[in-house]
């Protein structure tokens, strides 16, 4: 072979190696290119039923009558049997309550009225309609009498002002009540709130009011809130999450990107949210505490490498991962490789399995049943992760999804030994949902030095909700009792949790 022809050759091979990493580059970016349009586009749902991963697995043997994931697998079946868990379909709310205000409208026929002593009645046939009547407001007028003695004139006696949420103001506990539940709760920003009352109440109340307002509200608040944080601070085990929320920054022409961040304790069933213009490590000092007082205990979130620093920097710290990330992310490679995604999917969904027939057992059935059933599917799950690792390209969704799991495999197992401790993030995600409802209607919180009042407000909205309860009923019972507040009272009385107990004891009282 001469020197051109080798050269040629040599050329040759070096295209079609080009080609072929051209070629892989070129499926790895289709594939980002449809993970996105799923995104924007397509069902954000991630669940898949036995009979789904059944024919991903077996397509042949899916299509033989009762194969489709009909008989559950052995280890959850016989859980079931053991714990006795029967489903039980939820009872129908009835539509209307028992104490609603009732107005009855009588309808005689009229050849009754016409003559009624040809005629006696034998019963009645009752049908409910629901009527609504529109909101009002009130303009409730102090009057206040100036007196003077008889004997000295010049002698000014007034009765004084009743406390008040905001001197010199209209502002009352109803009132802001309303517009804080209208735009943290029923997510209507404050210039819909103005042209409401405008428009159907020709009541003039600006939005930049309504604004300084909400702080005013927030600025009540923040000694209920700082409670509520020591309380979290203390419990030994929180979950934390964060997601961006926009607020105006003047001078550049367009808002910035801050972030919410979350932390939630499901035995305390409370939910926490701070503001910062950063996802730095740092920022979780304003919750988590620092030094003497800083939180101690597990820390359970997403892969952010914010907490790990987090965790290096403080004692005692235990991280738990979330399992239902690493499931996100084998769901999103499903289409490329559909067999091998499909069989870590089921593992991880018996998994989550066992855990909804364990929810409402004692601990030492939890840390039971995860040693003997839940520990042998991690294990399988864990030597399928370094297979998958080692036979698929570390860009791909598959790789990546891989990767991301053996990198948290160690937080990961973390629940099987803390029977506290959840298998996932998603009570705390959760908390995001509220927040990404309302940015699509008022699109962002303010400036950079108001966010902590969106926080503090959604806190007390969110934790109201979790508790079952009305957030308009708590702020006006809050607002009504802090004027009249001191500092030695106890502010622990005044939280959500603290309400609803109030609440407890008046009904007890009464029956």
């Amino acid at each position: 072979m001469t020197e051109l022809k080798k050269s040629q050759a040599q050329t040759i091979a070096l295209q079609r190696e080009q080609i072929e990493i051209l070629r892989e580059e070129n499926r790895l970016l289709k594939e980002k290119i449809d993970y996105i349009l799923r995104q924007l586009y397509s069902s954000k749902s991630e669940k898949l039923d036995a009979a789904q991963l059944e024919l991903l697995l077996n397509p042949e043997e899916a299509k033989k009558p009762g194969a489709a994931g009909c008989e559950e697998d052995a280890p959850v079946a016989e859980l079931k049997r053991e714990l006795r868990v029967v489903t039980v379909k939820k009872p129908r709310q009835p539509r209307l309550p028992k104490n609603i205000r009732k107005v009855e409208e009588v309808i005689t026929p009229k050849e009754v009225l016409e003559n009624p002593a040809k005629y006696r009645k034998i019963g009645e046939r009752l049908t409910s309609k629901l009527d609504t009547t529109p909101a009002s407001y009130t303009e409730r007028i102090i009057n206040r009498g100036v007196y003077t003695t008889v004997e000295a004139s010049d002698a000014i006696l007034v009765a004084p002002l009743p406390p008040s949420l905001l001197d010199g103001s209209i502002l009352t506990p109803s009132l802001l009540s309303s517009i804080i539940t209208g735009k943290y709760c029923d997510h209507l920003p404050l210039y819909r709130q103005a042209q409401i009352l405008n428009r159907r109440q020709n009541i003039n109340i600006p939005r930049n009011t309504m604004s300084d307002w909400m702080e005013v509200g927030a600025d009540w608040l923040k000694p209920i809130y700082n409670v509520m944080v020591g309380d979290l601070r203390s419990s030994g085990y929180v979950k934390v999450d964060e997601t961006p929320i926009d607020y105006i920054e003047p001078g550049h022409g367009s808002t910035k990107e801050g972030k919410l961040w979350l932390f939630h304790n499901p035995a305390l069933n409370t939910i926490i949210y701070d503001w910062h213009t950063s996802r730095a490590a740092k920022c979780l000092a304003t919750i988590l505490g620092e030094e003497s007082d800083a939180f101690r205990g597990i820390l359970q979130s997403d892969g952010y490498s914010a907490y790990n620093k987090w965790a290096n920097e403080h004692e005692g710290i235990i991280q738990a991962g979330c399992w239902a990330h690493v499931r996100r992310k084998f769901f999103d490679s499903l289409e490329e490789a559909p067999q091998q995604a499909a069989k870590i999917l089921r593992l991880i969904q018996k998994l989550y399995q066992i855990e909804k027939h364990i929810a409402d057992s004692p601990p030492e059935v939890r840390r039971h049943y995860r040693k003997t059933e839940s520990r042998p599917i991690t294990k399988r799950l864990y030597r399928l992760f370094n297979k998958a690792k080692n036979k698929h390209l570390p860009k791909s969704k598959f790789g990546e999804a891989a990767s991301y799991a053996l990198n948290q495999w160690k937080k990961l197992i973390v629940y099987l030994y803390e029977q506290e401790v959840d298998i996932d993030n998603n009570s705390c995600e959760r908390g995001v949902r509220p927040t990404k409802i309302g940015l699509k209607n008022w699109l962002f919180i303010g400036g950079a030095q108001t966010g902590w009042r969106s926080a503090v407000l959604y806190t007390m909205v969110e934790n109201c909700k979790l508790q079952g309860k009305d957030p308009y009923a708590y702020f006006q019972w809050v607002f009504e009792k802090l004027p009249t507040m001191t500092n030695q009272d106890d502010m622990r009385k005044l939280t959500p949790a603290g309400w609803v107990e109030t609440l407890r004891d008046v009904e007890e009282a009464a029956a």
